[in-house]
């Protein structure tokens, strides 16, 4: 049995769990570094970090900003004008209207809160304008909240950078979202979990590419006497309404796998199937319906699931 090696690390509110062939190479002081630079400098809780200096930068003036930041950030805004809104890093100011403003999980007494006037809607079609440089400038005030999208980029990162150093597999896992990577010499079998019981009901077969998976169970609790969870119509700024509880969405790319997920409960199935084929991504998804049914369905290229 071949030698592995691997590293834990509770970061972003997270289990990341890294593993790659054993090696005299010392690739875990620059993975640790990375990840604690991105939850320390890409979170919406910390104040006076990267994000909270684009946050509270005023209307009408440029910055220059971390290229990786910058990437990212580009990367989530080019998915924002592709979904027409649907999909939105621009949502700061919406996730903390419905109670989440500290890091999950929470309580909130409601006696306590008092709700804020908010205007949820995004009227602004470029709230950033992305020049050369790494420079950002400013249009209107739509703080950010990367959420998942930034987890799913700095894992899909770390393994792009093991690739690039010759490990030839290796699996990189931020809470069950995994970036995952192989010659053909290894394949991995992921379990897919109730939402409810975390019994598996569901297993994917995979060599290469990325699964995420979002639901609007875990992630959900009581604001006002409503039940929220931190799915977001982007257009509306309300909570998401969909008759899917759960989405794993299994796909080339994690932060791909990332907004698919959010899409699967944000679009019409039918909606949803001729963007993903328009775009030409090769997508999985296994989807669980409040009635407890579960659906895959297959769009593009192979997949073993």
């Amino acid at each position: 049995m071949k030698k592995v090696e691997s590293m834990t690390m509770q970061i972003m509110n997270t289990n990341f769990y890294i593993e790659v062939p054993s090696t005299s190479y010392n690739w875990k002081e620059q993975v640790s570094k990375w990840l604690h630079y991105v939850a320390k400098e890409w979170s919406r809780f910390i104040p006076n970090n990267e994000l909270d200096q684009i946050n509270q930068l005023p209307i009408g003036k440029t910055l220059t900003i971390n290229s990786s930041l910058y990437d990212c950030l580009k990367m989530a805004n080019d998915y924002y004008k592709q979904t027409d809104g649907l999909f939105s890093p621009y949502l700061k100011k919406q996730i903390e209207h419905h109670g989440y403003d500290k890091p999950f999980p929470f309580y909130i007494n409601d006696k306590q809160k008092d709700e804020q006037n908010v205007e949820l809607k995004q009227n602004v079609k470029n709230p950033l304008c992305f020049l050369a440089n790494h420079q950002i400038y400013k249009t209107s005030d739509q703080p950010i909240d990367l959420g998942g999208f930034a987890k799913g980029y700095a894992a899909e990162t770390v393994k792009q950078w093991l690739q690039s150093r010759g490990f030839r597999y290796g699996i990189v896992d931020g809470g069950g979202d995994m970036a995952i990577w192989s010659d053909g010499e290894k394949e991995w079998t992921i379990g897919i979990a109730d939402p409810y019981d975390q019994e598996d009901i569901g297993r994917i077969k995979i060599q290469n590419g990325a699964i995420a998976t979002s639901n609007s169970v875990y992630r959900s609790w009581r604001y006002h006497h409503e039940v929220k969870h931190h799915i977001l119509n982007g257009q509306t700024g309300e909570v998401a309404t969909s008759p899917i509880i759960q989405a794993t969405v299994v796909t080339d790319r994690l932060y791909q796998a990332e907004v698919a997920t959010k899409l699967s409960f944000l679009m019409p199935e039918k909606q949803l199937q001729e963007w993903l084929d328009k775009r030409k991504w090769r997508v999985v998804r296994f989807l669980v319906y409040q009635d407890h049914k579960t659906k895959w369905i297959k769009t593009g290229g192979d997949h073993h699931a």
